[in-house]
């Protein structure tokens, strides 16, 4: 019961609601995409989250996970670049250095174990792609209102998340000390991380129905 009062699981649920009821009929298939891989994440965790309540290894299911982590965040970034660029050169290196990681994975680890080489592969990625769409961002004549800018929110989100994430495993050793009871500064970090994530994302979906409407 707990499990489902955890700030995390709530921030989740909230998100995958929001993007059902303002961006899943979205013309664009970007927001469709994004609510079936909030779907799909919600119901990883779950599972992982029974499998370990019964003493079963869960980490094979993550491990599952990141293809559509990695699927679902580069067809995000790749569908906001593309406004100002062509993004299928830099987007074929990026997908080519997380493959690499996760075929060097396979071969010098077993699935069972956490593949921590191509998620610290992927968020650097990411990050970089984050900060590529912003320099885009910056370079535009054309006025765009920021607050009110969907994709500039989602991809905030996603920049917040990754980079956090980066920050916390190059110094992983420095946050394993206790804080709360049994909750590490680690672990608070990660709730922490992931609700800027959903937060940012459930706006981004506002905002994206607000500027469907503005349209019609």
């Amino acid at each position: 019961m707990a499990r489902f009062l955890s700030p995390i699981f709530l921030a989740e649920v909230v998100c995958l609601i929001t993007a059902i009821a303002f961006v899943w009929k979205d013309k664009h298939s970007f927001w469709r995409v994004i609510t079936c891989y909030l779907a799909i994440a919600l119901t990883t965790e779950e599972y992982a989250a029974y499998l370990a309540s019964k003493g079963h290894h869960n980490l094979w299911l993550f491990n599952i996970f990141i293809i559509f982590e990695i699927s679902a965040i580069l067809y995000g970034l790749y569908h906001c670049i593309k406004t100002y660029i062509n993004p299928k050169p830099i987007f074929s290196i990026g997908l080519g250095l997380i493959i690499l990681s996760y075929i060097v994975f396979l071969f010098t680890h077993p699935f069972s174990d956490s593949n921590s080489l191509t998620i610290s592969v992927m968020s650097v990625v990411f990050v970089l792609y984050c900060l590529y769409y912003y320099y885009l961002l910056l370079k535009d004549e054309s006025f765009i209102e920021i607050k009110t800018h969907p994709e500039f929110w989602w991809v905030t989100g996603v920049l917040f998340y990754y980079f956090g994430s980066t920050m916390s495993n190059i110094f992983d050793g420095l946050f394993n000390v206790k804080i709360i009871g049994f909750a590490t500064l680690r672990y608070c970090i990660y709730v922490l991380l992931n609700l800027i994530l959903y937060s940012l994302w459930v706006y981004s979906f506002i905002c994206r129905m607000k500027q469907r409407k503005l349209q019609s």
